[in-house]
């Protein structure tokens, strides 16, 4: 790692599903180690893209400069695969696994050991006990996004990547997120989340860029007012 070196710098990153029609055009972001920083933009404007694009899940990309701590490296590459985790806003995935499967297929993934205090602070969080060994398939929605974070915070990953967390939440569940995520950005890590809820941005995030026309623009400094956090797409 270069000294004072951000934890992840991207510039001229274009994304596509067909060539000629691109999606997301010449992004540059940067993200320091230890910031929560937003994504915002009108559905359809592309953040789940630029997310799925960053993870490398979505391979219609072309990318000018990709440094992970200052170096060189590629969202293939197994090392940033290591160094980041995505949380999608609906996952269907294993739809016949439960949680704990789930949590040891990551712990492979990751090599990371069990944290039995770790995850059961976690369960408990989400208020996730009676569902603890349901299959995916059989959760609600509310359910199913809680068991995605619980997984999305286990892991401890530098860079923490979050589509729509809020989505499906209850009050409750939407509280201990906000906590979980300043408790991430307290403990080092980076979180780049996109959300529809502006107070997704006003508990959590430092900087707020804007997804519109397939630019991004910013950071600029999250507005403490909810109402004014609409102001930036208009």
């Amino acid at each position: 790692m270069k000294p004072g070196s951000p934890l992840l710098t991207i510039e001229g990153l274009s994304a596509w599903y067909e060539r000629d029609r691109p999606v997301l055009r010449d992004v540059r972001i940067e993200i320091a180690p230890g910031e929560v920083i937003g994504l915002l933009g009108a559905n359809g404007a592309g953040k789940t893209t630029l997310l799925l694009t960053i993870s490398s899940v979505h391979r219609g990309m072309s990318c000018e400069k990709f440094l992970l701590n200052g170096m060189p490296t590629t969202p293939r590459s197994e090392l940033f695969k290591r160094q980041r985790y995505l949380s999608l806003t609906e996952e269907t995935s294993f739809p016949t696994w439960d949680l704990p499967c789930f949590i040891r297929f990551i712990e492979r993934a990751y090599g990371m050991p069990h944290d039995t205090a770790r995850l059961d602070s976690l369960v408990r969080g989400f208020r996730f006990e009676s569902y603890f060994t349901t299959v995916f398939s059989e959760l609600s929605s509310g359910s199913r996004k809680k068991a995605n974070l619980i997984a999305a915070f286990y892991v401890s990953t530098p860079l923490l990547l979050l589509d729509e967390p809020v989505d499906f939440l209850d009050f409750t569940a939407t509280e201990f997120l906000y906590e979980s995520i300043s408790a991430a950005r307290d403990g080092g890590r980076s979180v780049l989340l996109s959300s529809h809820i502006a107070e997704s941005f006003t508990r959590c995030s430092s900087g707020v860029h804007v997804l519109k026309g397939g630019a991004l623009t910013g950071p600029f400094p999250t507005p403490e007012d909810p109402h004014d956090v609409a102001s930036l797409i208009q």
